[in-house]
């Protein structure tokens, strides 16, 4: 039989199977050096002990396991983890969408931002204010200040009223800037509830555990006695609104009873997911029950003598300091920096204050006088600032209206700080 022929200088050996010839040729050919064809396991008499076959052998098998390592590491291992990652980000995903579909246990309903604020007003049959509060939230402080609606308040265009009048004099866009003029702390959003509307407010957290300071006359026939009480939400919004004799200062005090008592209620996951759905707003309320404390306040006020019932002046010293520390999140200017400003209506059209104001107030000025400019005709609006230091409150409120221009006057007037004269060049605001 003839041999393939670089084996033509090997000779078989007699009782070597076909195996032990096919490696015999193998570790020869790796080899390169040994001719040696002896009997499987003989070693050759003439190599050290350790053969020069054996090594390139274990050589070689070392460098195949490696390869086989690497290939396994980067074919196996590399694609399972990038595998996991995927299913993990993936699982990931899902489970926030679920938690997303609805409640979970211990959490909260979404609600406004936090370091919000929420204007909350109730209106009765005659559409006049009779509940003012202003709710504010936010990592520093959680503040609800109680407003008596009979506080005076200078209303752009229409001058000096009392706040219970303003609802039926204007919308909650001007209710909010009234109420962010005279506080100087910026309303986030605004709420105007009427019987119909708190009593459903307030149905999500009935029945309400409210302990009364006082007592309570709803009508002729009935009283709620002092003491705690758990009410119902009609008859706990009758609580909130109803007159009660003696000063509004005491009625405020029975107000913050029940504003207690809805808190609470708002601590149970289900009432505030139920408020939130029906009044959004009310979200700011919910945030105030899960905070860790929050302070109710009265508005700093002075009794005014008048022949038309009771009126109040707000004390502005203690205004200022109390907003500083309650409402920090929110102040519109630094406290007690704002700059006193003068809009005057220069075209004739109705409600010009009311328009600058609602740019004006929000960006930091305080609205102290409205007027009109004899025989109107303005064509150019303009911002106009008295003293060399107030020239960058007035390009700021000049950046807020968006129109005009800003000039100088030739002399200091101690009145206000700013004049803003609206002419017919800002159509947005001169003419609704």
């Amino acid at each position: 039989m003839t041999q393939a022929a670089d084996d033509s200088d090997v000779e078989p050996l007699p009782g070597l199977t076909r195996r032990d010839r096919r490696e015999q040729r193998s570790l020869h050919k790796r080899s390169g050096r040994s001719r040696w064809t002896g009997l499987k396991g003989e070693k050759n008499p003439s190599e050290p002990e350790r053969s020069v076959v054996e090594a390139p052998l274990q050589g070689d098998r070392r460098s195949r396991r490696k390869r086989a390592s690497r290939n396994h590491f980067w074919t196996i291992v590399i694609p399972s983890i990038a595998i996991a990652l995927a299913v993990t980000v993936g699982l990931g995903v899902l489970l926030r969408s679920n938690d997303d579909s609805g409640p979970r246990s211990g959490s909260k309903p979404d609600s406004k931002p936090y370091n919000d604020t929420l204007l909350m007003a109730h209106t009765g049959s005659d559409g006049r204010g009779d509940l003012f509060a202003l709710v504010g939230t936010g990592p520093r402080a959680t503040s609800v200040l109680l407003i008596p609606a009979a506080t005076q308040v200078e209303v752009p265009s229409l001058g000096l009223l009392t706040l219970a009048s303003l609802p039926t004099q204007g919308d909650s866009a001007l209710l909010a800037t009234t109420v962010e003029n005279m506080l100087g702390v910026r309303v986030g959003s605004t709420i105007v509830l009427d019987d119909a509307a708190l009593a459903d407010a307030l149905a999500h957290v009935a029945p309400l555990t409210v302990d009364l300071h006082a007592n309570v006359k709803l009508d002729d026939e009935t009283t709620i006695p002092s003491g705690t009480q758990k009410l119902d939400a009609a008859t706990a919004a009758r609580v909130l609104t109803v007159p009660q004799t003696g000063s509004e200062l005491d009625r405020l005090v029975t107000v913050q009873d029940v504003l207690d008592g809805w808190f609470v209620g708002l601590r149970r996951e289900q009432a505030a997911f139920a408020s939130v759905a029906a009044h959004p707003e009310l979200g700011v309320l919910v945030d105030v029950a899960n905070s860790p404390g929050h302070r109710t306040d009265t508005l700093a006020v002075t009794s005014v003598a008048t022949g038309s019932g009771e009126r109040f002046e707000v004390r502005r010293d203690d205004l200022v300091r109390y907003i500083a520390i309650a409402f920090p999140n929110a102040l519109l200017a630094p406290a007690g920096q704002r700059p006193r400003v003068e809009i005057l209506n220069g075209t004739g059209a109705v409600g010009v204050a009311q328009v600058a104001a609602s740019k004006l107030v929000p960006a930091g000025g305080e609205i102290t006088l409205t007027g009109n400019v004899p025989g109107f005709g303005v064509p150019l609006t303009q911002v106009v600032y008295y003293r060399e230091k107030q020239r960058k409150d007035a390009q700021h409120l000049l950046e807020a209206l968006g129109c005009g221009i800003l000039k100088k006057a030739g002399r200091a007037i101690g009145m206000v700080d700013v004049t803003v004269i609206v002419g017919a060049d800002c159509p947005a605001i001169a003419f609704g």
